[in-house]
């Protein structure tokens, strides 16, 4: 091999170590810049889940006073119906928002999920508005929300990729508790699975 040869084959050997480390620094670049991204969303569509989660639970704490005004079960303080009326508009507003942040960044099932949630919740606001709301049906769909509120954070934690059961109806400890036996005993009688209300008057936001 010529003294030529030899210094083209070194300058090609060169020239595909380069090649090589480039293209393996790039792909290294590449899956970091990735991972970065996708941590970035994951972070928001975090927040935006529980954002949401927190705007919908506001409501439903005005309608739980309004419903401790109409002596259903609740351990929360009774108020004036022009009051929960006013805080029940600034809820849903906030609430609106914060959908809008769940539909842009949500996966299909989380969004289906929390909708299927707050449309219950509407449902829920409606019987506690009525004048004489019977308290069987009101512990029925308190029932359905809590149903439907882990169907939410059970969706919300596989889009996130958080592993591990859920625990389900944690956060119905605001009943007393005679009526939280009524509510178990009712839902091992029925052996159902509660279907969530169709929003009677309800446009959907």
């Amino acid at each position: 091999m010529g003294p030529l040869l030899q210094q083209v084959v070194t300058l090609a050997g060169v020239l595909v170590g380069a090649g090589a480390t480039f293209v393996a620094t790039t792909s290294v670049e590449r899956a970091k810049w990735r991972r970065a991204i996708d941590t970035r969303w994951d972070e928001k569509r975090l927040a935006a889940y529980v954002e949401y989660a927190n705007a919908v639970k506001t409501i439903l704490e005005v309608v739980f006073r309004l419903a401790a005004q109409r002596g259903l079960p609740n351990l929360t303080t009774p108020a004036d119906e022009p009051l929960v009326a006013n805080a029940l508009a600034d809820a849903e507003a906030h609430r609106t928002v914060k959908w809008e942040q769940v539909l842009l960044l949500g996966s299909p099932d989380t969004i289906v999920a929390a909708r299927r949630w707050h449309m219950a919740v509407y449902d829920f606001s409606f019987l506690a508005m009525e004048e004489s709301p019977e308290q069987e049906e009101f512990l029925r769909q308190f029932r359905v929300l809590g149903t439907l509120r882990d169907d939410f954070y059970a969706c919300a934690r596989t889009d996130l990729g958080v592993r591990g059961a859920t625990r389900r109806g944690d956060g119905d400890n605001w009943l007393p508790p005679y009526v939280n036996s009524r509510v178990s005993s009712a839902a091992t009688e029925s052996g159902d699975e509660p279907i969530a209300p169709q929003g009677a008057g309800f446009v959907d936001q």
